[in-house]
């Protein structure tokens, strides 16, 4: 619920210094058991599941919201779960779904196709009227991440808005976005393929509305976020039928709304990943693929190492007619989509952080023109032109910009203007901090460097505790989320007032340690992109 950020500063300060102590990587187990400050126990549609007081918060964690989708339900819509009758023990995060670990090219050994659980935090005691629910998606190019990443762990945002915080799991590479014929066909109610782990995000939203007020929470006011995969997730939900009343506002962080595979191509990606794995030719190419390992599937077909141009497998949902009618841009723009009150943004440096891991290096103008034409081809050099390293600095900096800005920032302010334009209350931000102590150096305000100050604990790519300044700042944050969870609109007492965007004002909120609004933000670089086609994965 709306909490201003001052009233909230000194809580986060605590919150801070206890998440300081062995915070990690993101992939750290947790402890094998929570503190032991006794146990709860609540009834779901499904059996009894028993959690824990932790701090100020109710916590139950890897809680089964479908079946496990392997064997031969591996490539199927998620299925209900079995029911039990003695209580589940939920104090301890569940594995991720499957994916490559991100230290070696094998299976994550901490990972199962065992893993469509959520966890929640609530408070400590039952509120009346019921607290909002705030349900995270989780990024990683819809090939790594999980919800029992530290960095996502919801108990400090709980405590400080007084919300219910859910996070879910979804699978993940070709598990999660496999495209086939066969899988198509295999069930003529169900005429879709290759968007699995979307289908996974929306079962697990089905399963808050069914189970989220006997953990206190309001079904009426849920709100869907996300950042990177996740946000790209979230704005699939708002243009996705099949997800229409799940949930009641939503804010995308980082997650560009343009970006979906065409059916064809993913069809073609379908077939290349059975031939990689023996499949092709097999009397039941189905049979034959799900009697892989989990390794086999996850190795089957690499993504490329260029994580800006692509290449390679690439696992985003399909436009299957299904899930997605039609280009989620396209939707918003002519109104087709659920019209909830929604929160964009971006970051500033949002391409540093690629060009870091994939090691791109842009040593002159040319270069950049040449990697431009790529991206956009036919208009490398007029990119270069309005990219130089005269304006930007260095040629690697105007490169990364222009990413940054093609990627991120601009898609932003095109999905907030066409949800606008449809009568549908739009808040845009423009987040421009740049956390100091991150793990890879200074990389400017990088992609996904918002994520600390959302959940007020440190992350693996920004491991510092929080200052008293970051305290303020995330106080903010979290006041401005929660308020639209909670009545649809950030704005709350205390808090800068934060206007709702509209083409013709394009107001931004800025987001920093100092908080302004400001007009018409990078609008002669967003003009310029808003008439390019650009090359998506």
């Amino acid at each position: 619920m709306s909490t201003p950020s001052s009233a909230i500063r000194a809580s986060l300060i605590l919150s801070t210094s206890l998440w300081a102590i062995g915070c990690g990587s993101d992939n750290a187990a947790p402890p094998e058991e929570p503190p032991p400050l006794g146990s709860i126990e609540i009834q779901t549609d499904k059996g009894p599941v028993k959690g824990a007081f932790v701090g100020a918060s109710r916590v139950f964690l890897g809680i089964p919201f479908a079946a496990a989708p392997e064997g031969d339900l591996r490539w199927k819509s998620p299925q209900p779960h079995a029911p039990w009758t003695e209580p589940l023990d939920a104090r301890t995060k569940g594995p991720g779904c499957a994916q490559l670990s991100r230290l070696s090219a094998m299976l994550d050994s901490s990972s199962r196709e065992d893993c469509l659980t959520v966890n929640v935090w609530a408070p400590e005691r039952v509120i009346t009227p019921a607290p909002p629910v705030l349900v995270w998606i989780y990024g990683g190019g819809f090939e790594t991440g999980s919800n029992r990443e530290l960095a996502y762990d919801g108990q400090t945002l709980a405590e400080l808005t007084g919300s219910v915080v859910v996070n879910l799991n979804y699978r993940l590479g070709a598990l999660g976005g496999l495209a086939l014929p066969e899988l198509e066909k295999e069930d003529a109610a169900h005429p879709s393929t290759g968007g699995y782990g979307l289908e996974d995000q929306r079962a697990a939203l089905q399963w808050v509305q069914k189970n989220i007020a006997a953990f206190g929470g309001d079904p009426n006011r849920v709100m869907l976020f996300g950042e990177s995969a996740g946000g790209i997730s979230t704005c699939m939900h708002l243009v996705s039928p099949l997800s229409k009343g799940l949930f009641h506002s939503a804010v995308v962080q980082s997650g560009p709304c343009d970006l979906a595979q065409a059916k064809d191509k993913a069809l073609a990606q379908g077939a290349e990943f059975a031939k990689a794995l023996g499949c092709d030719s097999a009397p039941d190419v189905l049979a034959c693929l799900r009697g892989k390992t989990p390794e086999e599937v996850v190795m089957g077909l690499p993504a490329s190492g260029d994580l800006i141009l692509g290449g390679g497998a690439s696992w985003y949902p399909m436009l299957d007619g299904w899930n997605l009618p039609d280009k989620p841009m396209k939707l918003l723009e002519s109104g087709n989509f659920n019209k909830v009150p929604t929160i964009v943004g971006a970051n500033a440096d949002e391409g540093s952080l690629f060009f870091y891991l994939a090691n791109t290096k842009i040593a002159d103008d040319a270069e950049t023109a040449a990697f431009a034409e790529k991206l956009v081809p036919g208009h490398g050099a007029e990119v270069a032109a309005r990219y130089s390293s005269a304006k930007y600095g260095t040629a690697q900096d105007a490169a990364m910009a222009a990413v940054g800005h093609a990627g991120f920032v601009c898609p932003t302010r095109k999905a907030a203007r066409a949800i606008a334009k449809s009568g549908t209350p739009a808040f845009q931000y423009h987040f421009t901090y740049a956390p100091p102590g991150s793990l890879f150096g200074d990389l400017g305000s990088f992609h996904a460097a918002e994520i600390k100050f959302v959940f007020g604990i440190p992350s693996q790519l920004a491991p510092q505790p929080l200052t008293d300044e970051e305290l303020v700042m995330s106080g903010a944050i979290m006041g401005y989320w929660s308020s639209l969870a909670e009545k649809g609109d950030p704005n709350n007492e205390g808090a800068l007032a934060w206007p709702k965007y509209e083409a013709s004002s394009d107001q931004t909120m800025m987001i920093d340690l100092t908080l302004a609004t400001q007009t018409g933000v990078l609008k002669e670089e967003c003009d310029f992109w808003d008439g390019l086609e650009i090359t998506t994965p």
